[in-house]
């Protein structure tokens, strides 16, 4: 490595330091007219500066955290501008100050909390206090946080993995400093109040939209609109991509509009039993209050419902009607990072499949929902696929992986098929993602659900927030507890060194008056750090450093970068009518 070592305002020539390929025993060789202490510190800084670049693949902490107040969640929610995605912090005023003040001392008087908590533990050593309390800084911790036994246990058995065994549970979490915590309700806004932006949670708030039935169906509805072929200057096939959930209406304030749309179809079909409708109460879930109808004279409501246009030529296996449980989970919104898990669950119904209209009322036929189907297990016969998967089968499902080699084996094009379903997952997030604002320490694993009809066109039935984690069977196991143990591996929240964290923050506390959050580079460098132990946070677009079994369609896939395509095409064109207006 040769550096240009010539003092500023000085006359003197470039001096070259050679430098061994050892980044922390490298030897240094300097003219000797340069005074001795300027070597040492010279000879320091560059192997400080080097060893860093080693370590962390030739990038800086100061990359993702531009000053000090980046590390706080407050301010990358509060003062992230809109414009340019990039989060912006401005300290000049008062209460700009004030918000910096009090996340510093919140993480001081959390770090008091855990020292506390460690001398109160029942393991820990009272006699060698200081070992304990090293041992114990950098520790990764989780947390749970759900009263569902079944989320507790399988979230336990993931960490008690050998792949993630150098996780521990936190001890109390009164300190508020765990790596991760998972949880099953909807976090409160205060929840996230004073976090390191490196702490995950996971869930987002704010997901209504992609989530709940009726303003899913809005938001595909709004994208499919603006991305008309006419709008955009797409063709007819291009524009059907955005054609992904089957017809629906949000009751009661759409009735007129489905009662519109339910006559065109019955004078085009002719006969009822081409015309059925699914009812679903919003916000509802595991089949609840879903029925199947053919009459309009069924409809009735005493509360907000979606209607649904039933797909009454699904894709069959084996005579049975499917539908996919897919597991995807997102990382960021702003902008959207997601990653889809390659095995899953096809759901069944228990006796094969009948468009006749006496079959209509039979959820054993319709309805594939495994809540709905649990109870008619029973019903199952050698001939049901879920019998034949063998291990691959339970109840009424069987893996998706197994599905899909049967498929291959008479023909069908499972690839075509995984293509199809990542389109649909990655519009169903663009169209809902961009009213999820910024939430650096959210995560989430969401359900879609999808079915395929004859003509293998994949169609969005809906998605799920907190997908059922209950394991009823070997295969429940396998596929979840595999699910969630890649999903903590993917998510792979930093280890931080909480002591070298209250270290910084008391120094900078106390340093206010005359550096306020105005340290240099070198100096914020060195914070992070000893904060982050060396090892620089994975920032967006980087792969994760393990996937699993997970893929990752957003950004990079082919659908993600058809849709950025048309995202940028169609922002292009509002930009050139608003210059034309401006002429």
């Amino acid at each position: 490595h040769k550096l240009d070592t010539s003092s500023t305002g000085t006359n003197s020539k470039t001096k070259e330091l050679t430098l061994s390929q050892n980044p922390i025993n490298s030897s240094v060789s300097i003219s000797p007219k340069l005074p001795v202490k300027q070597i040492e510190n010279t000879k320091t800084e560059i192997q400080r500066t080097i060893y860093n670049m080693h370590i962390t693949g030739g990038r800086s902490f100061s990359e993702l955290f531009p000053t000090f107040s980046h590390i706080f969640s407050d301010f990358a929610v509060k003062h992230k501008s809109k414009s340019s995605g990039q989060s912006t912090i401005i300290l000049s005023s008062d209460n700009g100050q004030k918000d910096l003040t009090k996340c510093i001392q919140t993480q001081i008087h959390r770090y008091n909390m855990f020292v506390e908590t460690l001398r109160n533990a029942a393991d820990f050593d009272k006699e060698d206090v200081s070992q304990n309390k090293a041992h114990h800084n950098c520790r990764r911790f989780f947390k749970i946080k759900s009263r569902r036994p079944e989320v507790t246990s399988i979230i336990k058995n993931a960490f008690s993995d050998s792949l993630l065994s150098s996780w521990s549970a936190d001890l109390d979490g009164s300190s508020q400093l765990w790596n991760l915590q998972w949880t099953w309700g909807l976090p409160k806004e205060s929840d996230f109040e004073h976090l390191l932006v490196f702490q995950k949670v996971s869930r987002f708030r704010g997901t209504r939209g992609l989530t709940r039935k009726d303003l899913l169906k809005k938001n595909i509805q709004r994208f499919a609109l603006v991305f008309s072929a006419p709008a955009a200057g797409l063709d007819e096939k291009s524009n059907d991509s955005f054609n992904i959930m089957p017809l629906t209406y949000a009751l009661p304030h759409e009735y007129n509009s489905f009662v519109s749309g339910y006559s065109s179809i019955q004078k085009l079909c002719g006969v009822k039993s081409m015309n059925y409708w699914i009812i679903k109460p919003i916000g509802m879930s595991r089949g609840r209050g879903i029925s199947v109808v053919s009459d309009i004279d069924e409809v009735s409501y005493s509360q907000p419902i979606v209607i649904q246009r039933y797909i009454s030529d699904p894709f069959l296996f084996l005579g049975f009607k499917f539908d996919l449980r897919l597991y995807v989970l997102v990382t960021s919104f702003a902008p959207i990072e997601a990653f889809i898990y390659k095995e899953g669950l096809a759901r069944f119904g228990s006796r094969s499949y009948s468009s006749r209209l006496e079959s209509l009322r039979d959820n054993r036929i319709h309805l594939t929902n495994s809540s709905i189907q649990k109870e008619f297990n029973g019903d199952i016969d050698r001939s049901h696929p879920a019998y034949l998967a063998g291990s691959n089968g339970a109840d009424s499902k069987v893996a998706i992986s197994w599905l899909w080699k049967r498929l291959d084996e008479i023909g069908i094009d499972t690839d075509s098929l995984w293509e199809k379903i990542i389109e649909v997952c990655v519009t169903a997030l663009a169209a809902s993602g961009s009213d999820i604002q910024n939430q650096p320490n959210s995560f989430e694993l969401f359900g879609f659900d999808v079915m395929f009809d004859q003509q293998l066109k994949c169609w969005l039935i809906e998605v799920n927030s907190s997908p059922s984690l209950t394991c009823d069977s070997p295969l429940d196991i396998r596929v979840k507890g595999g699910l969630i143990r890649d999903t903590i591996a993917l998510v792979n929240p930093p280890t931080f060194d909480r002591k070298a964290l209250e270290d910084v923050c008391k120094r900078r506390l106390t340093q206010r008056k005359t550096a306020w959050n105005a340290s240099s580079i070198d100096v914020l460098e060195q914070d992070l750090s000893e904060i982050h132990v060396g090892q620089i946070p994975r920032k967006y677009g980087e792969m994760p450093g393990k996937v699993g079994n997970f893929q990752r369609i957003a950004p990079g896939s082919p659908s993600f970068d058809r849709l950025e395509v048309l995202l940028n095409l169609q922002t292009s064109q509002q930009s050139n009518k608003m210059n034309k207006r401006h002429r």
